[in-house]
């Protein structure tokens, strides 16, 4: 049954239906834009799009504004990784270090992340160094809460057997609680990775220039310059981008953590 509640599809009917969902959008894209229904400077035609990205393609920004966000993110991601894991696992692991880090993990992950933008200008300035803080300082809380809620998933009969065997801590942690975490780890760092692909874009529109070339200030001068193909286009790529390494994430996940 198609519509059955909660129920599954195959792979063919899942791609069937996503391809008619995509072809039917399109559809009514064209019909509102190319009929006149819609007004180019508030929604424009695939045509206009096309346009506006050949035009920044033309003055050589596109693919500069495309790597540099991309390298901006990805090194950003490793940096959280590299703390927020540790830290989301210690918590997991030990209740002393989740009791002292919680309540100020859960406070500061509060504060919405438009506000820490003058904090991080006053600390790092407007630079690199600036933008990758920005893109750590937003995800690093997330990534340290969903860790530790990795650690604490794993079935309590592995820490049982580990302890019967008298395993030392470090070796339980090691050898039990985070590769059984491995996998919800790594769907965590999906997850982080698509949110610093929000956060790039204010990072970038706020802090940048013609020199620090982001997809972010892409959408700066196109915004103030009314130019609505290459908005459009920007944010099209930037979403391309994002499930682009979410979708790469998604496979070395199924390859290597798939338990």
């Amino acid at each position: 049954m198609l519509f059955e509640v909660r129920g599954r599809l195959s792979q063919r009917n899942d791609t069937l239906i996503s391809v008619a969902a995509l072809s039917g959008l399109v559809m009514v894209w064209c019909l509102c834009t190319y009929g006149g229904f819609v007004r180019p400077m508030f929604f424009p035609s695939p045509s206009g799009i096309w346009e506006g990205l050949a035009s920044l393609y033309e003055r050589g920004w596109l693919l500069a504004a495309v790597g540099r966000s991309f390298l901006r993110v990805t090194v950003a991601l490793v940096v959280v990784v590299a703390v927020g894991v540790p830290i989301g696992v210690l918590m997991g692991a030990f209740a002393p270090i989740d009791a002292g880090l919680r309540k100020i993990f859960n406070g500061v992950k509060s504060v919405p992340v438009t506000g820490l933008v003058a904090l991080v200008v006053l600390w790092f300035g407007i630079d690199e160094m600036g933008k990758i803080a920005y893109l750590f300082m937003g995800a690093f809380f997330y990534i340290a809460i969903l860790t530790k809620n990795a650690v604490r998933s794993v079935s309590e009969d592995y820490v049982r057997v580990a302890r019967d065997i008298v395993v030392s801590r470090r070796q339980a942690v090691m050898r039990v609680l985070l590769p059984g975490a491995m996998p919800q780890i790594w769907d965590a760092i999906a997850v982080c990775n698509g949110i610093m692909w929000t956060y790039i874009v204010l990072a970038e529109f706020v802090c940048s220039n013609e020199q620090q070339l982001g997809l972010g200030y892409l959408l700066k001068m196109g915004s103030q310059l009314q130019k609505s193909g290459e908005v459009f286009g920007v944010l099209i790529i930037i979403a391309s981008v994002s499930s682009l390494t979410d979708y790469i994430l998604h496979l070395v996940r199924r390859r290597f953590f798939n338990w």
